[in-house]
Protein backbone atom coordinates (compact mmCIF):
# COMPACT_ATOMS: atom_id res chain seq x y z
CA UNK A 1 0.00 0.00 0.00
CA UNK A 2 1.25 3.81 -1.14
CA UNK A 3 2.20 5.81 1.61
CA UNK A 4 0.70 9.01 2.19
CA UNK A 5 1.43 12.78 2.23
CA UNK A 6 -1.01 15.77 3.70
CA UNK A 7 -0.46 19.24 2.60
CA UNK A 8 -1.78 22.13 4.29
CA UNK A 9 -1.83 25.27 2.53
CA UNK A 10 -4.29 28.07 2.10
CA UNK A 11 -2.67 28.69 -1.41
CA UNK A 12 -4.11 26.92 -4.61
CA UNK A 13 -0.80 27.32 -6.47
CA UNK A 14 1.90 26.22 -3.82
CA UNK A 15 -0.35 22.62 -2.54
CA UNK A 16 -0.44 21.82 -6.39
CA UNK A 17 3.36 22.72 -6.89
CA UNK A 18 4.12 20.99 -3.88
CA UNK A 19 1.97 17.70 -5.01
CA UNK A 20 3.37 17.52 -8.35
CA UNK A 21 7.04 17.18 -6.45
CA UNK A 22 5.31 14.59 -4.07
CA UNK A 23 3.91 12.35 -6.89
CA UNK A 24 7.10 12.05 -8.51
CA UNK A 25 7.85 9.89 -5.55
CA UNK A 26 4.94 7.31 -5.61
CA UNK A 27 3.16 8.80 -2.90
CA UNK A 28 -0.72 10.01 -2.37
CA UNK A 29 -1.19 12.71 -1.93
CA UNK A 30 -4.18 14.93 0.10
CA UNK A 31 -4.74 18.11 0.22
CA UNK A 32 -6.27 21.00 3.20
CA UNK A 33 -7.09 24.61 2.31
CA UNK A 34 -7.24 25.45 5.81
CA UNK A 35 -5.98 24.05 9.53
CA UNK A 36 -9.69 23.08 10.00
CA UNK A 37 -10.00 21.25 7.32
CA UNK A 38 -6.94 19.57 7.75
CA UNK A 39 -7.74 18.48 11.67
CA UNK A 40 -11.24 17.03 10.40
CA UNK A 41 -9.01 15.12 7.90
CA UNK A 42 -7.20 13.01 10.56
CA UNK A 43 -10.11 12.12 12.48
CA UNK A 44 -10.25 9.26 9.86
CA UNK A 45 -6.81 9.23 7.86
CA UNK A 46 -3.50 9.13 9.13
CA UNK A 47 -0.92 10.37 6.49
CA UNK A 48 2.71 9.12 6.59
CA UNK A 49 4.03 12.85 6.65
CA UNK A 50 2.33 16.30 7.10
CA UNK A 51 3.50 19.67 5.27
CA UNK A 52 2.05 22.58 6.73
CA UNK A 53 1.82 26.35 5.89
CA UNK A 54 2.40 29.20 8.36
CA UNK A 55 0.01 31.79 7.51
CA UNK A 56 -3.79 30.74 6.86
CA UNK A 57 -7.03 32.13 7.47
CA UNK A 58 -8.27 31.40 10.79
CA UNK A 59 -6.11 28.64 12.84
CA UNK A 60 -2.39 28.91 11.68
CA UNK A 61 -0.02 26.82 10.97
CA UNK A 62 1.73 26.41 14.77
CA UNK A 63 -1.86 26.60 16.42
CA UNK A 64 -2.57 23.48 13.95
CA UNK A 65 0.98 21.79 15.13
CA UNK A 66 0.19 21.70 18.41
CA UNK A 67 -3.51 20.43 17.92
CA UNK A 68 -1.74 17.66 15.81
CA UNK A 69 0.84 16.85 18.49
CA UNK A 70 -2.40 16.91 21.94
CA UNK A 71 -3.66 14.49 19.84
CA UNK A 72 -2.65 10.89 21.01
CA UNK A 73 -4.11 9.10 17.94
CA UNK A 74 -1.65 11.81 15.58
CA UNK A 75 1.14 12.77 18.18
CA UNK A 76 3.62 10.89 15.82
CA UNK A 77 2.91 12.17 12.35
CA UNK A 78 6.08 13.82 11.46
CA UNK A 79 5.01 17.55 10.50
CA UNK A 80 7.18 19.68 8.07
CA UNK A 81 6.30 23.57 8.08
CA UNK A 82 6.56 24.18 4.38
CA UNK A 83 6.40 28.14 4.13
CA UNK A 84 8.10 31.35 3.50
CA UNK A 85 8.91 32.39 7.23
CA UNK A 86 12.69 31.72 7.96
CA UNK A 87 15.11 32.62 10.19
CA UNK A 88 16.78 30.56 13.38
CA UNK A 89 14.06 32.16 15.96
CA UNK A 90 11.23 30.71 13.27
CA UNK A 91 12.82 27.57 12.95
CA UNK A 92 13.54 26.62 16.87
CA UNK A 93 9.69 27.99 17.20
CA UNK A 94 8.36 24.87 14.68
CA UNK A 95 10.41 22.36 16.07
CA UNK A 96 9.07 23.48 20.22
CA UNK A 97 5.72 23.01 19.10
CA UNK A 98 7.07 19.74 17.38
CA UNK A 99 7.56 20.29 14.26
CA UNK A 100 10.12 18.28 12.52
CA UNK A 101 11.66 21.30 10.16
CA UNK A 102 11.34 23.83 8.18
CA UNK A 103 10.82 23.80 4.41
CA UNK A 104 10.39 26.61 2.20
CA UNK A 105 8.35 27.40 -0.46
CA UNK A 106 11.01 27.09 -3.43
CA UNK A 107 11.96 23.78 -2.26
CA UNK A 108 14.62 22.12 -4.48
CA UNK A 109 13.66 18.12 -5.19
CA UNK A 110 16.38 17.11 -4.52
CA UNK A 111 16.35 18.79 -1.44
CA UNK A 112 12.63 17.28 -1.19
CA UNK A 113 13.79 13.72 -1.64
CA UNK A 114 16.16 13.84 1.36
CA UNK A 115 13.51 14.79 3.64
CA UNK A 116 11.71 12.34 2.57
CA UNK A 117 14.54 9.51 2.75
CA UNK A 118 15.51 11.13 6.76
CA UNK A 119 11.86 10.68 7.21
CA UNK A 120 11.71 7.21 5.88
CA UNK A 121 8.68 7.89 3.80
CA UNK A 122 10.85 7.07 0.80
CA UNK A 123 13.39 4.59 -0.08
CA UNK A 124 16.64 5.27 -1.86
CA UNK A 125 17.38 3.36 -4.84
CA UNK A 126 19.04 3.67 -7.95
CA UNK A 127 15.41 4.49 -10.23
CA UNK A 128 14.73 7.26 -7.51
CA UNK A 129 18.53 8.33 -8.11
CA UNK A 130 18.36 8.77 -11.53
CA UNK A 131 15.18 10.55 -11.54
CA UNK A 132 16.40 13.37 -9.63
CA UNK A 133 19.49 13.40 -12.22
CA UNK A 134 17.43 13.77 -14.98
CA UNK A 135 15.89 16.56 -13.02
CA UNK A 136 18.79 18.23 -12.15
CA UNK A 137 20.09 18.15 -16.04
CA UNK A 138 17.22 19.64 -16.87
CA UNK A 139 17.36 22.72 -14.69
CA UNK A 140 20.81 23.70 -15.66
CA UNK A 141 20.35 27.27 -16.30
CA UNK A 142 22.51 31.03 -16.92
CA UNK A 143 24.17 32.69 -18.92
CA UNK A 144 26.77 29.93 -19.50
CA UNK A 145 24.68 26.81 -18.58
CA UNK A 146 27.95 24.53 -20.49
CA UNK A 147 29.53 25.46 -16.78
CA UNK A 148 26.91 24.78 -14.62
CA UNK A 149 26.47 21.52 -16.59
CA UNK A 150 29.72 20.54 -15.96
CA UNK A 151 29.96 21.19 -11.96
CA UNK A 152 26.62 19.09 -12.07
CA UNK A 153 29.04 16.17 -13.55
CA UNK A 154 31.87 16.61 -10.91
CA UNK A 155 29.19 16.68 -8.35
CA UNK A 156 27.73 13.33 -9.92
CA UNK A 157 31.15 11.78 -10.18
CA UNK A 158 32.27 12.00 -6.66
CA UNK A 159 28.98 10.94 -5.35
CA UNK A 160 29.46 7.41 -7.44
CA UNK A 161 32.84 7.34 -6.58
CA UNK A 162 31.71 7.50 -2.48
CA UNK A 163 28.98 5.19 -3.21
CA UNK A 164 31.02 2.19 -5.00
CA UNK A 165 33.11 2.70 -1.88
CA UNK A 166 30.55 2.81 0.26
CA UNK A 167 29.21 -0.74 -1.13
CA UNK A 168 32.58 -2.25 -1.46
CA UNK A 169 33.53 -1.70 2.79
CA UNK A 170 29.68 -2.45 3.93
CA UNK A 171 30.39 -5.66 1.74
CA UNK A 172 33.74 -6.39 2.74
CA UNK A 173 32.51 -6.19 6.78
CA UNK A 174 29.88 -8.16 6.44
CA UNK A 175 31.68 -11.14 4.57
CA UNK A 176 34.27 -10.99 7.38
CA UNK A 177 31.53 -10.96 10.05
CA UNK A 178 30.39 -13.93 8.57
CA UNK A 179 33.74 -16.14 8.73
CA UNK A 180 34.05 -14.83 12.33
CA UNK A 181 30.23 -15.82 13.44
CA UNK A 182 30.88 -18.96 11.57
CA UNK A 183 34.48 -19.75 13.08
CA UNK A 184 33.61 -19.73 16.28
CA UNK A 185 30.08 -21.38 15.88
CA UNK A 186 32.67 -24.36 15.08
CA UNK A 187 34.87 -23.60 17.78
CA UNK A 188 32.53 -24.01 20.59
CA UNK A 189 29.74 -26.71 19.41
CA UNK A 190 29.29 -28.16 22.96
CA UNK A 191 29.43 -32.68 22.21
CA UNK A 192 26.03 -33.81 23.06
CA UNK A 193 25.64 -34.81 26.42
CA UNK A 194 22.50 -35.70 28.39
CA UNK A 195 23.37 -34.61 32.19
CA UNK A 196 24.44 -31.39 33.31
CA UNK A 197 27.95 -32.22 35.17
CA UNK A 198 29.36 -33.55 32.20
CA UNK A 199 28.16 -30.58 29.91
CA UNK A 200 30.26 -28.49 33.37
CA UNK A 201 33.42 -31.25 33.27
CA UNK A 202 33.65 -30.21 29.60
CA UNK A 203 33.20 -26.07 29.61
CA UNK A 204 36.01 -26.53 32.30
CA UNK A 205 38.57 -28.77 29.93
CA UNK A 206 38.18 -26.39 27.61
CA UNK A 207 38.59 -22.79 28.93
CA UNK A 208 42.08 -22.86 27.88
CA UNK A 209 40.79 -23.61 24.48
CA UNK A 210 37.88 -20.94 24.74
CA UNK A 211 40.57 -18.30 25.87
CA UNK A 212 42.61 -18.76 22.96
CA UNK A 213 39.57 -18.01 20.40
CA UNK A 214 38.51 -14.95 22.24
CA UNK A 215 42.05 -13.62 21.86
CA UNK A 216 41.74 -14.88 18.38
CA UNK A 217 39.05 -13.35 17.83
CA UNK A 218 40.63 -9.80 19.20
CA UNK A 219 43.72 -10.16 17.19
CA UNK A 220 40.94 -11.01 13.85
CA UNK A 221 38.97 -8.34 14.40
CA UNK A 222 42.28 -5.97 14.61
CA UNK A 223 43.53 -6.97 11.47
CA UNK A 224 40.06 -6.73 10.08
CA UNK A 225 39.25 -2.95 11.05
CA UNK A 226 43.07 -2.41 10.05
CA UNK A 227 42.40 -3.63 6.15
CA UNK A 228 39.24 -1.61 6.15
CA UNK A 229 41.00 1.47 8.04
CA UNK A 230 43.67 1.26 5.13
CA UNK A 231 41.06 0.62 2.41
CA UNK A 232 39.21 3.70 3.22
CA UNK A 233 42.47 5.74 3.78
CA UNK A 234 43.43 4.51 0.04
CA UNK A 235 39.82 5.07 -1.66
CA UNK A 236 40.52 8.54 0.22
CA UNK A 237 43.48 9.30 -1.21
CA UNK A 238 42.52 7.98 -5.12
CA UNK A 239 39.34 10.37 -4.75
CA UNK A 240 41.19 12.94 -3.78
CA UNK A 241 43.56 12.76 -6.34
CA UNK A 242 40.56 12.27 -8.93
CA UNK A 243 38.94 15.36 -6.91
CA UNK A 244 42.40 17.54 -7.82
CA UNK A 245 42.29 16.58 -11.45
CA UNK A 246 38.76 17.52 -11.81
CA UNK A 247 39.49 20.62 -9.97
CA UNK A 248 42.46 21.15 -12.39
CA UNK A 249 39.75 21.25 -15.64
CA UNK A 250 37.78 23.89 -13.89
CA UNK A 251 40.31 26.15 -13.28
CA UNK A 252 41.45 25.71 -16.84
CA UNK A 253 38.01 25.84 -18.59
CA UNK A 254 37.14 29.12 -16.54
CA UNK A 255 40.79 30.78 -17.97
CA UNK A 256 39.58 30.03 -21.22
CA UNK A 257 36.05 30.90 -20.72
CA UNK A 258 37.45 34.51 -19.42
CA UNK A 259 39.43 34.47 -22.61
CA UNK A 260 36.91 33.85 -24.53
CA UNK A 261 34.42 35.98 -22.74
CA UNK A 262 37.16 38.87 -23.25
CA UNK A 263 37.69 38.76 -26.77
CA UNK A 264 33.71 38.52 -27.31
CA UNK A 265 34.06 42.07 -25.48
CA UNK A 266 36.60 43.35 -27.78
CA UNK A 267 34.45 41.77 -30.90
CA UNK A 268 31.22 44.00 -29.88
CA UNK A 269 33.11 47.48 -28.99
CA UNK A 270 34.86 46.86 -32.23
CA UNK A 271 31.06 46.54 -34.44
CA UNK A 272 30.38 49.26 -32.12
CA UNK A 273 32.69 51.12 -33.04
CA UNK A 274 32.35 50.23 -36.87
CA UNK A 275 28.86 51.10 -37.05
CA UNK A 276 29.74 54.69 -35.31
CA UNK A 277 31.85 54.95 -37.79
CA UNK A 278 29.77 54.04 -41.13
CA UNK A 279 26.77 56.22 -38.93
CA UNK A 280 29.00 59.20 -38.95
CA UNK A 281 30.21 58.49 -42.93
CA UNK A 282 26.18 58.30 -43.95
CA UNK A 283 25.86 61.24 -42.25
CA UNK A 284 28.85 63.19 -43.98
CA UNK A 285 27.45 62.17 -47.26
CA UNK A 286 24.15 63.32 -46.70
CA UNK A 287 25.19 66.27 -45.83
CA UNK A 288 27.41 67.20 -48.88
CA UNK A 289 24.75 66.09 -50.80
CA UNK A 290 22.57 68.72 -49.57
CA UNK A 291 25.16 71.46 -49.88
CA UNK A 292 23.35 71.87 -53.55
CA UNK A 293 19.93 71.58 -52.67
CA UNK A 294 18.06 74.68 -54.31
CA UNK A 295 17.32 74.85 -58.03
CA UNK A 296 16.68 77.95 -60.38
CA UNK A 297 13.14 79.41 -61.10
CA UNK A 298 13.32 78.32 -64.36
CA UNK A 299 15.25 75.02 -63.48
CA UNK A 300 13.63 71.50 -63.57
CA UNK A 301 13.59 70.51 -59.66
CA UNK A 302 14.84 66.65 -61.15
CA UNK A 303 16.83 67.80 -63.94
CA UNK A 304 20.25 66.94 -65.11
CA UNK A 305 22.16 68.73 -62.63
CA UNK A 306 20.08 67.11 -59.49
CA UNK A 307 21.04 63.48 -61.32
CA UNK A 308 24.85 64.47 -61.40
CA UNK A 309 24.37 64.68 -57.52
CA UNK A 310 22.13 61.71 -57.22
CA UNK A 311 24.79 59.78 -59.66
CA UNK A 312 27.28 61.25 -57.06
CA UNK A 313 25.58 60.30 -54.03
CA UNK A 314 24.93 56.75 -55.41
CA UNK A 315 28.89 56.11 -56.09
CA UNK A 316 29.98 57.09 -52.36
CA UNK A 317 26.87 55.15 -51.16
CA UNK A 318 27.81 51.57 -53.09
CA UNK A 319 31.20 52.26 -51.45
CA UNK A 320 30.35 51.83 -47.99
CA UNK A 321 27.98 48.89 -49.18
CA UNK A 322 24.59 51.07 -48.12
CA UNK A 323 21.68 48.93 -48.89
CA UNK A 324 18.30 51.11 -48.08
CA UNK A 325 15.98 53.84 -48.98
CA UNK A 326 17.02 57.17 -50.90
CA UNK A 327 14.66 60.15 -49.95
CA UNK A 328 14.03 62.87 -52.48
CA UNK A 329 12.07 65.51 -51.15
CA UNK A 330 11.03 68.52 -53.22
CA UNK A 331 9.44 72.43 -52.60
CA UNK A 332 8.91 74.87 -55.02
CA UNK A 333 9.39 78.42 -53.79
CA UNK A 334 6.34 81.22 -54.41
CA UNK A 335 8.36 83.95 -56.32
CA UNK A 336 7.19 87.31 -57.52
CA UNK A 337 6.16 86.85 -60.88
CA UNK A 338 5.60 89.50 -63.60
CA UNK A 339 3.41 88.24 -66.87
CA UNK A 340 4.57 88.05 -69.65
CA UNK A 341 2.57 87.19 -73.25
CA UNK A 342 5.54 85.22 -74.91
CA UNK A 343 7.07 83.55 -72.12
CA UNK A 344 4.42 83.72 -69.19
CA UNK A 345 5.65 83.95 -65.95
CA UNK A 346 8.98 85.28 -65.29
CA UNK A 347 10.98 86.70 -62.24
CA UNK A 348 9.56 90.48 -61.79
CA UNK A 349 12.22 93.14 -61.59
CA UNK A 350 14.05 93.31 -58.67
CA UNK A 351 13.36 96.87 -57.62
CA UNK A 352 10.29 96.64 -58.44
CA UNK A 353 7.76 96.10 -54.94
CA UNK A 354 6.46 93.30 -54.31
CA UNK A 355 3.08 94.50 -53.87
CA UNK A 356 3.00 95.12 -57.79
CA UNK A 357 4.01 91.37 -58.49
CA UNK A 358 1.40 90.29 -61.15
CA UNK A 359 1.60 86.70 -59.22
CA UNK A 360 3.27 85.60 -55.99
CA UNK A 361 3.84 81.54 -56.45
CA UNK A 362 1.40 79.20 -57.55
CA UNK A 363 -1.67 77.43 -56.65
CA UNK A 364 -1.19 74.45 -54.02
CA UNK A 365 -2.10 71.95 -57.15
CA UNK A 366 0.36 73.29 -59.36
CA UNK A 367 2.94 73.41 -56.76
CA UNK A 368 2.93 69.92 -56.41
CA UNK A 369 2.90 69.24 -60.22
CA UNK A 370 6.30 71.59 -60.40
CA UNK A 371 7.91 69.42 -57.48
CA UNK A 372 7.68 66.10 -59.74
CA UNK A 373 9.32 67.55 -63.08
CA UNK A 374 11.92 65.29 -64.20
CA UNK A 375 14.36 64.96 -67.21
CA UNK A 376 14.46 62.18 -69.32
CA UNK A 377 17.79 60.71 -68.00
CA UNK A 378 16.58 61.57 -64.89
CA UNK A 379 13.64 59.18 -64.96
CA UNK A 380 15.87 56.65 -66.62
CA UNK A 381 18.58 56.51 -64.02
CA UNK A 382 15.92 56.12 -61.37
CA UNK A 383 13.78 53.68 -63.25
CA UNK A 384 17.00 51.16 -63.92
CA UNK A 385 18.36 51.51 -60.28
CA UNK A 386 17.09 47.87 -59.41
CA UNK A 387 19.21 46.11 -61.97
CA UNK A 388 22.24 48.48 -61.42
CA UNK A 389 22.46 48.41 -57.71
CA UNK A 390 20.97 44.88 -57.35
CA UNK A 391 17.96 46.79 -55.25
CA UNK A 392 20.24 47.57 -52.63
CA UNK A 393 19.59 51.01 -53.42
CA UNK A 394 16.23 52.30 -53.35
CA UNK A 395 14.80 55.91 -54.47
CA UNK A 396 11.47 57.18 -53.49
CA UNK A 397 10.29 60.99 -54.89
CA UNK A 398 7.68 63.07 -52.67
CA UNK A 399 6.29 66.22 -53.47
CA UNK A 400 6.23 68.75 -50.94
CA UNK A 401 4.84 71.83 -53.34
CA UNK A 402 5.12 74.72 -51.61
CA UNK A 403 3.29 73.39 -48.02
CA UNK A 404 6.94 73.45 -46.43
CA UNK A 405 8.54 76.73 -46.77
CA UNK A 406 12.24 76.61 -45.20
CA UNK A 407 12.30 80.40 -44.38
CA UNK A 408 9.38 82.08 -44.07
CA UNK A 409 7.70 84.71 -46.12
CA UNK A 410 6.73 88.62 -45.30
CA UNK A 411 3.58 88.79 -43.25
CA UNK A 412 2.55 91.38 -46.24
CA UNK A 413 4.14 92.39 -49.65
CA UNK A 414 3.95 96.45 -48.48
CA UNK A 415 7.43 98.11 -48.33
CA UNK A 416 9.18 94.53 -49.66
CA UNK A 417 10.99 94.69 -52.93
CA UNK A 418 10.91 91.87 -55.35
CA UNK A 419 14.39 90.88 -55.22
CA UNK A 420 13.98 90.65 -50.83
CA UNK A 421 10.59 88.55 -51.59
CA UNK A 422 12.52 86.57 -54.22
CA UNK A 423 15.71 85.85 -52.54
CA UNK A 424 13.38 84.17 -49.77
CA UNK A 425 11.86 82.23 -52.00
CA UNK A 426 15.00 80.80 -54.07
CA UNK A 427 15.90 79.42 -50.44
CA UNK A 428 12.50 77.57 -50.51
CA UNK A 429 13.13 76.47 -54.46
CA UNK A 430 15.08 73.25 -53.08
CA UNK A 431 15.92 69.73 -53.47
CA UNK A 432 16.07 67.59 -49.66
CA UNK A 433 17.99 64.15 -49.81
CA UNK A 434 17.22 61.76 -46.75
CA UNK A 435 18.89 58.31 -46.33
CA UNK A 436 17.08 55.79 -44.76
CA UNK A 437 19.46 52.50 -44.30
CA UNK A 438 17.92 48.96 -43.86
CA UNK A 439 17.64 47.43 -40.63
CA UNK A 440 20.28 44.57 -39.83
Amino acid sequence: MGKTALIVDDSRTARVVLQKMLETHDLLVDTAGSAESALAYLGENRPDIIFMDHEMPGMDGFEAVSAIKKNPATATIPIMMYTAQEGELYVGQARALGAVGVLPKEVEPVELSKVLESLRVIGEDAERREHYKAIEEESVSGEYPSLAKFDQDLGALIQELFDQQRSILRRDLQDSQAKIVARVADEIKLPEADESNVKARWFERHRAAFSQVALGLVAVFGVVFAWLYWQTEQSRRDLQQQIDTLQQALDQLDYETEDLLEFQQQSVNFQQSLDSTRRAALSSIEWAANQKSQYRFDELPLGDIRLSVISELANQLATLDYSGLVGIETHVGNFCMSASVAEGYALAAADLPALQCDQIGFAPNEAYEMGLRQSVAFANYIDLADERDGGKIRYEIMSQGNSSPLLDYPATAEGVSAAVWNEIAASNNRVEITLYPDEE
